[in-house]
């Protein structure tokens, strides 16, 4: 009867995490067959050793050493604890304990790399556990004193309390310390009601009877164990069920209660038949040849023991079977680690050589680039230094017409300047003369000839000033709705007395409403200067001719036509393509500037307009601008003055 009492014992901690086992090993099956290799089935693997690990440690090994090696494999640390933690377990049943105390220190420096406070009291229970089944209590306290220090940590779960507290309370009860192994079991049941587990509260109340049962407490033993079958009855559980009939039939058949005894041991024999748990069997077939002895049928007596020993020695063959069929799959598990190792060695081997590789030509690479980025920024040097060398070539070319413009501007001046002072200084003598010579008709002509030396000696300054303010570019451009009948009436009139001198007859041809889109100051001296220059190379008796016509498009073409000597083409070119003030054009001797042509030019290039010459010798000239419509046209209508 003692014999049987620590067996009784640790079956019934065995049985509380197999309640449910068979429904959620066809269901965690059901949902592995179809589920991808990842994390989550790195997850049901797990699930499914753990479910394993107490009834059929052999199987639970299969799916243990896949989840391990999967959650290896895709570097997932979480699934790898669990993994490690379940299958120390599956081997620890094996009777492997020093491969199991390898797991679980493995899962022990995973757990607090994690710092997974769930993780290392496992660890810590489970090498105690290991260590207690070799019969080490004093490492075994050592471990379950490390986890009791975190036991109360967040993040360790309930399940995991409880099964410390229930280990403890097992190795306290073993070493003789019955106090203390009475406070843990009742903590454990504390929790188990306190968190609504209907089977954890039968499981203790069955170890806390069993232990009252060994300390010859017989009333309370029967009192704990008959509310641990009370409770256990409805939850349809017949591992749990059949182990607390065992203990208080155990404790009846000690009491003398031996029918009541007889009839829950075969109770808990048909459980234990239905449900396949042999060793239940066993025990009931112990126990049943305790009853008959206790009744004094002994040959009854004899035949349950036969069938004890005959069960145990299958049950002593298929543990050694498990031991080596765990082994088997260790080792074959470890070969083929060890393969796997091999080929991720080579594997990395291959990927520094390719890294090695890559960073050769992404260094190759780099240098081209940078050679490409060099040769690109010489390139850019180059052009920004041809650009540089054609700007400073051009400046140097406008500083050389500028010097140039100057020089002949200088020349000019000095040239012309002497035609209105010497005539001023030969008018001062005339009148010396004709007073000495007392003609009163001489005196007469004298205004008309200071006059004209004035007029001609106040164009010339008007031109070179205008043509300096120009040359600075302070000359302001302000367009506007120009009459461009007025602007030819406003020439004529300028020079009607000059012309009138000279016997010449002016002509006036224009639209009345056309206008023009120009600047009165630049159009009116471009006007002058064509004006003045008609004037000075048309011989008495000549005609000059003032128009303005539209142009097709939004144009409008003024011209100043004279009946003078004209000019060869060459002299038309050397107009029309000189940069800057130069020697007067010789069409007759003693003709003015070339300095009005090109000051009219450079007005109407500043108001987007155009100046064209068209003359041949003894044929006359006509010198023509355009400039932009203001508005709409009508008929023309012509002046002589």
């Amino acid at each position: 009867m003692q014999r049987l009492l620590p067996i009784l014992l640790l079956l019934c901690l065995a049985c509380g995490r197999l309640a449910a086992q068979s429904a959620t090993e066809a269901a965690l099956l059901g949902q592995l067959r179809t589920h991808p290799s990842d994390t989550g089935r790195v997850r049901l693997l797990n699930a499914l050793c753990y479910e394993l690990h107490d009834s059929a440690p052999t199987r639970a090994l299969t799916y243990g050493e896949q989840g391990v090696a999967l959650a290896r494999s895709l570097r997932d640390q979480s699934g790898l604890l669990q993994g490690l933690l379940n299958l120390g377990s599956c081997y620890a049943n094996l009777a492997d304990g020093p491969h199991a105390l390898q797991l679980q220190q493995e899962a022990l420096h995973l757990a607090r790399r994690l710092n997974s406070a769930d993780g290392i009291v496992r660890s810590y229970a489970g090498m105690g556990g290991v260590y207690h089944e070799r019969n080490d209590t004093a490492a075994a306290l050592v471990n379950y004193r490390r986890a009791l220090e975190r036991v109360y940590q967040p993040g360790v779960r309930v399940r995991t309390q409880l099964m410390l507290f229930g280990n403890l309370g097992n190795l306290y009860f073993y070493l003789g310390r019955r106090q203390e192994a009475l406070v843990f079991t009742r903590r454990a049941l504390q929790l188990a009601r306190r968190t609504g587990d209907r089977a954890g509260e039968s499981l203790y109340l069955a170890d806390l009877g069993s232990f009252y049962l060994q300390m010859d407490q017989l009333e309370t033993a029967e009192g704990l164990l008959r509310q641990a079958v009370t409770l256990v009855e409805p939850l349809n559980t017949p591992r749990f069920e059949a182990g607390h009939l065992e203990l208080l039939a155990t404790a009846l058949l000690i009491k003398g209660e031996i029918e009541e005894a007889e009839e829950l041991t075969r109770r808990a024999l048909a459980l234990s038949r239905r449900i396949q748990y042999r060793e239940r069997v066993l025990d009931a077939y112990s126990l049943m040849a305790e009853i008959n002895a206790s009744q004094r049928n002994f040959e009854q007596a004899y035949v349950w023991q036969n069938r004890f020993r005959d069960l145990n020695d299958s049950l002593n063959s298929r543990s050694r079977v498990q031991t080596l069929t765990a082994l088997q799959t260790r080792y074959e598990t470890a070969e083929k680690e060890s393969q796997i190792r091999q080929l991720t060695e080579r594997s990395v081997v291959s990927q520094q050589r390719n890294r090695a590789l890559w960073g050769a030509i992404a260094a190759l690479l780099l240098g081209l680039s940078g050679m490409g980025l060099l040769y690109g920024k010489l390139r850019r040097s180059r052009a920004a230094l041809a650009t540089n060398h054609r700007i400073l070539e051009e400046a140097t070319q406008e500083l050389r017409q500028l010097a140039a413009s100057k020089d002949r501007l200088y020349a000019i001046v000095a040239h012309d300047l002497r035609g209105p002072v010497t005539s001023f200084a030969g008018v001062t003598e005339l009148i010396d003369f004709y007073l000495k010579q007392g003609d009163e008709k001489g005196l007469r002509r004298l205004p008309n000839l200071v006059r004209q030396s004035a007029h001609q000696l106040n164009h010339l300054l008007d031109n070179l000033l205008n043509w300096a303010v120009n040359q600075t570019g302070e000359l302001a451009f302000r367009p506007e709705r120009l009459s461009a009948i007025e602007l030819l009436v406003q020439a004529l009139e300028l020079y009607a007395n000059t012309a009138e001198a000279k016997q010449i007859t002016l002509q006036l041809e224009a639209p009345p409403e056309l206008a023009v889109w120009a600047d009165a100051h630049m159009t009116q001296t471009v006007l002058r200067n064509l004006v003045g220059n008609a004037l000075k190379f048309t011989p008495s008796g000549g005609t000059i001719c003032l128009r303005a016509k539209a142009l097709p498009g939004s144009g409008v073409q003024l011209s100043v036509a004279d009946s003078g000597t004209g000019m060869a083409a060459s002299q038309v070119a050397a107009v029309l393509t000189d940069t800057g003030p130069s020697r007067p054009l010789k069409r007759e001797p003693g003709s003015g500037t070339g300095l009005g042509l090109l000051l009219c030019r450079a007005f109407m290039h500043r108001q987007g307009g155009s100046l064209d010459i068209k003359s041949a010798p003894g044929q006359g000239t006509t010198v023509s601008v355009t400039l932009p419509a203001a508005r709409g046209r009508s008929g023309s209508e012509l002046l002589v003055l």
